[in-house]
């Protein structure tokens, strides 16, 4: 049985995973702060988070995430979740047909290896532990309870902090060297800018 197979996933917590890799989830923290921080002032997230974003501009933000999740997903090999989440949500807004129409993101990081898989892994995973008090903040728009139109943000509900434990357990897996810590961390980083470089033209492009 492999080391990751024989961990008891629900006796653990993100502390105990954190003792085993504090000093890679330092560099990863630290390369990527500043645009994690931009990306809390961007202006759509900021509208949604304080409950006060327009109809008009939710959809043009759940259009731009489509067209980044679509690519995404394909350049990292994974299910195909975050993407139907978000065309789940573009139904509810009444947007579906355009669908096929989104422009997809063309400057997605290729993953050229499993470490910089993992590095634009903690992305994705990061991401979505923030995305449910984003989903909170959608009360005022889409009404308390309702979860059509908002299945993005709030991922997969209590599950998000499992998932996230599943990943720190396979970072804290991978080979502690010098080169394979500079593949995670690029690979989290190039992520992040190709995301942050994408929402910059969130509403450029008007589907209303």
């Amino acid at each position: 049985m492999s080391r990751l197979a024989g961990i008891e996933m629900t006796k653990r917590t993100p502390r105990d995973v954190d003792r085993r890799l504090p000093s890679l989830r330092q560099e990863l923290r630290s390369a990527t702060q500043g645009v994690h921080d931009r990306l809390h002032l961007h202006a759509g997230f900021a509208a949604v988070q304080h409950g006060t974003v327009r109809p008009a501009d939710y959809r043009d933000l759940i259009i731009r995430l489509y067209g980044f999740y679509v690519p995404f997903e394909a350049a990292m090999g994974m299910g195909l979740d975050r993407s139907t989440w978000l065309a789940g949500d573009l139904a509810a807004l009444g947007v579906a047909h355009l669908i096929h129409a989104i422009p997809k993101c063309p400057h997605v990081p290729g993953m050229d290896n499993a470490y910089r898989k993992l590095g634009a892994g903690y992305v994705a995973e990061g991401s979505a532990l923030g995305g449910r008090e984003l989903a909170r903040g959608l009360d005022p728009m889409l009404g308390i309870g309702v979860t059509d139109g908002r299945q993005f943000f709030i991922g997969r509900g209590t599950g998000t902090g499992e998932a996230w434990l599943r990943y720190l357990t396979q970072l804290s897996a991978a080979p502690d060297t010098p080169s394979v810590r500079a593949e995670i961390i690029t690979g989290a980083v190039e992520m992040f800018a190709a995301f942050e470089k994408w929402l910059n033209g969130w509403s450029t492009a008007s589907y209303r």
